[in-house]
């Protein structure tokens, strides 16, 4: 006899889809545009700042730097990088969120810019600390822009997604309430 599925079932099926969907995904773009020589959107970045948005600051970033360490893993790059970026933009994301009170576009694209902000000077904090170069002139003059203007237009659809997968913004309002 099969029980009824209960509301958990539900959530954890659009979560593993979710997530197979958003490897999928970053590997074909990544596939398709770096073959052209453009730097494909980081769609990581994107899932970690619609979670600042939704879920709380602890939890934010733990999801984040999980993220960060699932894109590094399957990367093959430095363990740790991604990681750190992530939970850098999602700081900054969940830092502004305070200040934002209105739950549209806006305040969807503000987030990504400010993800994508707060990755970079993480990325560059460490190719100072770490004295490698990590971060070179060039990169930031022409990987950065072209990464940042691929993830802004992707973010308005995979916005979408995140709110299916994780449900609406938490607006400032209804946090306080």
């Amino acid at each position: 006899m099969r029980r009824p599925a209960g509301r958990g079932s539900g959530r954890w099926a659009r979560l593993i889809v979710y997530l197979l969907l958003l490897v999928a995904a970053q590997g074909l773009l990544s596939r398709l545009l770096d073959g052209a020589g453009v730097p494909a959107p980081d769609l990581f970045l994107l899932t970690a700042v619609g979670l600042a948005a939704r879920v709380s600051p602890v939890a934010a970033l733990l999801a984040a730097y999980g993220l960060g360490f699932t894109q590094d893993v399957l990367g093959g790059g430095m363990l740790g990088l991604h990681a750190a970026g992530l939970t850098g933009g999602a700081l900054l994301v969940v830092w502004a969120r305070r200040y934002l009170s209105d739950a549209g576009l806006l305040q969807s694209l503000l987030g990504v810019l400010l993800g994508v902000v707060g990755q970079w000077l993480v990325f560059l904090f460490l190719t100072y600390w770490l004295r490698e170069p990590l971060v070179t002139v060039s990169m930031l003059t022409g990987v950065a822009p072209l990464v940042f203007v691929g993830t802004f237009l992707l973010s308005v659809v995979w916005e979408r997604l995140i709110a299916w997968t994780f449900g609406p913004r938490v607006t400032v309002e209804e946090q306080l309430a």
